[in-house]
C-alpha cells in the first residue's frame, strides 16, 4: 500500500490568525492532489472561519470552535471528536491554548513543529517533529504534509474562494476600473508605517494618474483613526471601507484590486492568494519569512538595515525567529522606495497588456 493510500484522514490545527490561516490553504490544495478523496478536518477558530469557509463545497470538514479558555472548552472538543480517530495530526499553531488542544484528538500520528518553533512546550504535546525551519511560513506548513509522505510540490497552488454574494456586493460598492488597495494597519502597531507617508503616498498616486485609492481593513479605533488621518492628511479623494467589510467581502475586494499596498497583515496574504500584486512593507520582519508568497519582489524589506542600525547585529547570523521590535523600524522606509516598487507593477502589467 502506498504512502498516499495509507493517509486517508487528516486533522489540522489552526485557529488563527487570518494570514496565517490563508496561508494553510497550499498545503490543503497539496494533500488533496497527493491523496485524491483525503478526508481533511480543519480545527479552525470562529472569526478566521469565515474566510476560508467556501472550502467546505470542496469536502473540507471545519470544526469551529472559540478560543479555548479553560478546561471546559477542551473536554467539549474532546467530546466532539470522541469517535473519531485520524491517520495524522497535523499541529500548525504552537502556543499553550492551541498545544492543549492536541490530547483531545485522536491520532496515529501527531506532527508538531522543529525545535526552533515549538514554543510553549509543544514537543510534549506531539509523537513526531518536522526538520528545521523553512525560510517562509508557507514551506513550513507544506513540511508538515512532507512528513507524511508527500513529496514537495513544484507549484504552490491557492484557490481562496470568492463568495458569490460578497463578489455581487463588490461589484456595486467599489470604484469601476482597476484601483489600489490601501491596508494601512498591521495587527501591532509597531509593523504600522507612519500616517504621514501614506499621506504623502496617495497624493503622489493621485499625481501620477494612479488612483483611485480604496482603504481596507479593521475596525478597532487604531485602524478607523488611521483612515480618518489618511483621508483628511493625503487631500485626495479615497474611498474608506476600513471596518465596513465582513471578511468575505474584503476577500472580494481584494480580488478587484490592481494591487494592493500594506504592512505585513492578514491582506497582504489575502491578496496574494487571490494572484493579485501586493507592495509590501516589511522592516520588523523579513518579506522572505512572513511576506507576500509569490510577490515578495515588489516589496520595500528594510529587515536586513533594521538588524543592523538599530540592534546592532549582523543579519546573517540572527535566528529565524529574529524581530526588530523598535519603534524607528518601519521609519526606514520611505516613500521613494515604495513608488519604485509601484512603478514596477505598473510597467509589469503594461507589458502583460500588450502580450
Amino acid at each position: 500500500m502506498s504512502t498516499a493510500h495509507a493517509i486517508r484522514s487528516v486533522c489540522l490545527v489552526r485557529l488563527s490568525a487570518l494570514g496565517d490561516v490563508v496561508l494553510v490553504l497550499p498545503l490543503i490544495r497539496a494533500l488533496q492532489a497527493w491523496s485524491p478523496g483525503v478526508r481533511i478536518t480543519w480545527v479552525i477558530g470562529r472569526g478566521a472561519h469565515a474566510l476560508v469557509a467556501g472550502l467546505a463545497d470542496e469536502g473540507v470538514e471545519f470544526v469551529v470552535i472559540e478560543k479555548p479558555r479553560g478546561p471546559r472548552d477542551y473536554l467539549a472538543l474532546r467530546r466532539r471528536l470522541a469517535d473519531r480517530d485520524f491517520d495524522a495530526l497535523l499541529c500548525l499553531q504552537a502556543s499553550w491554548r492551541a498545544n492543549w488542544l492536541y490530547p483531545c484528538i485522536r491520532a496515529r500520528r501527531k506532527i508538531g513543529y522543529s525545535a526552533d518553533r515549538a514554543r510553549d512546550l509543544q514537543r510534549f504535546f506531539v509523537r513526531e517533529r518536522i526538520e528545521g525551519s523553512a525560510p517562509h511560513l508557507v514551506d513550513g506548513f507544506l513540511q508538515f504534509a512532507e512528513k507524511l509522505g508527500m513529496p514537495r510540490p513544484g507549484l504552490v497552488h491557492w484557490n481562496l474562494p470568492v463568495q458569490k454574494a460578497a463578489a455581487e456586493w463588490a461589484a456595486s460598492a467599489l470604484p469601476p476600473g482597476p484601483f489600489i488597495a490601501l491596508s494601512p494597519c498591521a495587527s501591532k502597531a509597531e509593523r504600522d508605517w507612519p500616517l504621514e507617508r501614506y499621506c504623502e503616498l496617495v497624493r503622489a498616486l493621485h499625481a501620477r494618474g494612479l488612483g483611485p485609492v480604496v482603504l481596507l481593513g479593521g475596525n478597532s479605533e487604531r485602524e478607523r483613526l488611521a483612515a480618518a488621518s489618511i483621508s483628511v492628511g493625503a487631500s485626495a479623494p479615497v474611498t474608506n471601507l476600513m471596518g465596513s467589510t465582513s471578511l468575505p467581502q474584503l476577500v472580494a475586494a481584494l480580488s478587484r484590486c490592481r494591487l494592493l499596498i500594506s504592512p505585513d497583515t492578514g491582506a497582504v496574504h489575502m491578496a496574494n492568494a487571490l494572484g493579485r500584486p501586493v507592495v509590501g512593507l516589511y522592516a520588523v520582519a523579513p518579506a522572505s519569512r512572513t511576506g507576500p508568497y509569490s510577490h515578495t519582489e515588489y516589496c520595500v524589506d528594510v529587515f536586513e538595515l533594521g538588524v543592523r542600525s538599530l540592534l546592532g547585529k549582523d543579519p546573517s547570523r540572527v535566528p529565524w525567529s529574529q524581530r526588530v521590535h523598535d519603534p524607528r523600524a518601519m521609519g526606514l522606509i520611505s516613500v521613494a522606495a515604495v513608488l519604485e516598487k509601484i512603478q514596477k507593477v505598473t510597467e509589469r502589467d503594461d507589458v502583460m497588456a500588450r502580450l
